[in-house]
Order: C-alpha cells, then structure tokens, then sequence
C-alpha cells in the first residue's frame, strides 16, 4: 500500500481551496478549519502506516523464527525434544503478541473512515498468517510427541533386539562348543609306544622270547595310553632303531626311518586311512 496516497489526496485539496479563494486564507475560518482536519487526518495516517510496518516487521520475526524452531545444538545440556519444545513455547508467545497487535491496529482503523479499507485488507491478509502459523505450531507439536513415540517404541525394539542376539550367541556358543567337542572326540586317538615288557606290564601284549609277541585287544584300557588328536599329529619318534606296529593299521599308510641316532621315526602318510581301522595305535621296540 503507498503509505502517502491518503495524504496527497488531502493536500492536493487543501491546495485547490485556498487557490479558490485567490491564496487569501488568513483569517478564513472555513480554510483553517480545513487545514486543521487535514493536518489532523494526515497524523492519523502517519501513525497507522508506521504501526503497520512494526506489524510487517514483527511477521517476518516470526517467519524467520519458524524456521529456526527445528535447529538444535549438541552443546546444549538439553534434550534435542526441549529444545524445540522451548522454541515453540516462544513461537506461540510471539504469535499471541502479533495477535493482540493487529487486533489493536484493527479497532483502530475501524473507528476512522478515509483510507481504511484497504489497510483493514491487509490486516486480515495477516491475521490468516497468524492463524496458518498457529496450525503450524499444533501439526508441530503433534509430530514431535509422535516422533517421541516413535522412538521410545524404537529403543525398546532394539533393546529386544540385543536380548535376542544375545540369546542367540549364547546359544550358538552352547552350539558351537557341543561341535567343537564332538570334532574333537572324533579326532582322538590313542598311542602306547614301548618295549615288550612295558607292553606286559600294561596288559597290552602276551607272548615274547620263544612265542611270537600277540597284542591283547581285549585288555585296552585308555589310562595306559597317550592322548592325541590325529589332525595335529602326524608322526612319533621312537628311542630303538627299529619298531614293529602291532596294531591293525592299514599297509601304505604310515612309514618307518632311521634318525642315525639310534632312533627312529613313525610316519603317517595317510591320516584318514592311519586310522580308518582303530584309534588305538601300539608300537613294539
């Protein structure tokens, strides 16, 4: 709106009255009485139009903080929830204070005539933005309390989460172990390296001297022997230079070599075949 449209209309009538009286205006009641109103109404004028800027001014306060509501800052102590909280609770203080300042602007142009029309326009051009940002402000604080809703029910699914990854560790672990010692038992074996006599005196073998050295399968008992694990193991030494394997070990899959040290060495050649037959390994030296 031109904020002089009011007052040149005014003086360009005040100019063309006291040009009709041929510029003698002193002492003319009707011109001075003229002159007066106008200055009067042009007063009037002024000071609407400078309240009317305050208003625009303090519209664009709001717009501006609008946009600032949603801005949080991790130096604050505050939760990210009350810091647009407090910065609503602003807002709809800013917004009641707007409010009260168009409503007083409107009760004053309703009781003057000249040039309010179109100012009254432009007030409720404002009190519908005032009503649009207090719908803002509702639709806002609904979708934050959502959102805190929403999140409170995301942290207890992800907490019900970790008790269930953790169940499930727990029981993989369980599982896993119960594998691990299963693989383990199905890879041990058992060893007895000896002479003859330490072979009798475990009730391993009978016979010697005149009759042929006989391994007594019957008598196995698995304290006597050394345990291994056959995928770790893969040959013994032996303190005689020759040995006899008494056990029913596959031919071809295990070999015997001197050290040149009056010792010698058993070698598995083939584990999976080594030990296809028993997991019970004897050598006689």
């Amino acid at each position: 709106m031109n904020k002089n449209f009011l007052f040149s209309f005014l003086a360009c009538a005040a100019f063309f009255l006291t040009a009709g009286c041929g510029n003698k205006t002193e002492g003319n009641p009707e011109a001075d009485s003229l002159r007066s109103e106008l200055s009067v109404k042009s007063s009037e004028m002024d000071q609407m139009n400078l309240f009317l800027d305050a208003v625009n001014v303090s519209m664009d306060s709001v717009v501006n903080m609008e946009g600032d509501i949603l801005r949080t800052t991790n130096e604050s102590p505050k939760s990210v929830k009350q810091q647009i909280q407090e910065k609503i609770d602003a807002y709809k203080l800013m917004l009641e204070r707007q409010k009260e300042r168009i409503a007083k602007l409107e009760a004053t142009l309703k009781d003057k005539e000249a040039g309010s029309a179109k100012m009254l326009k432009t007030i409720a051009s404002l009190k519908q933005q005032i009503d649009e940002k207090n719908q803002t402000i509702i639709n806002l604080t609904e979708e934050i309390n959502r959102r805190d809703f929403d999140i409170e029910n995301l942290r207890n699914d992800v907490i019900n989460l970790h008790t269930q990854m953790d169940e499930l560790e727990a029981s993989n672990k369980v599982k896993d172990e119960a594998i691990e010692q299963q693989t383990d038992k199905m890879n041990e074996a058992y060893v007895f390296i000896g002479s003859m006599k330490e072979l009798k005196d475990a009730g391993l073998a009978s016979g010697g001297f005149m009759k042929k050295a006989k391994l007594n399968v019957s008598n196995f008992d698995k304290s006597k022997f050394k345990r291994i694990d056959i995928r770790n193991t893969k040959s013994f030494k032996i303190p005689a230079k020759d040995a006899e394997v008494m056990s029913q070990m596959p031919v071809g899959s295990y070999t015997f070599s001197s050290n040149g040290d009056g010792t010698c060495t058993l070698m598995i050649t083939d584990v999976t075949k080594f030990w296809s037959v028993s997991t019970y390994l004897v050598v006689k030296y």
